[in-house]
């Protein structure tokens, strides 16, 4: 049934599906632990919440800095 689901939306299923028998084979096929996989994961998830935070920080910034300039136009 979670297989019949994933697969209805062929796109995500099937990329989730991928990535999942490519984790199997390193942890099985090339020996990798899960202990690395973890840690891997980890410093992933680390690394993409600072591209995110960078993102939002320039983008209210940038905000800000737009709002200022339409405030001083004279009219």
């Amino acid at each position: 049934m979670m297989l019949r689901r994933l697969l209805r939306h062929r796109g995500v299923g099937i990329n989730l599906l991928a990535g999942f028998c490519f984790l199997m084979l390193a942890v099985y096929g090339w020996g990798l632990s899960w202990e690395e996989i973890g840690s891997y994961f980890l410093i992933l998830i680390v690394l993409l919440g600072g591209l995110i935070g960078t993102a939002a920080l320039l983008g209210w910034l940038l905000h800000k800095f737009k709002s200022r300039n339409q405030n001083d136009k004279p009219k």
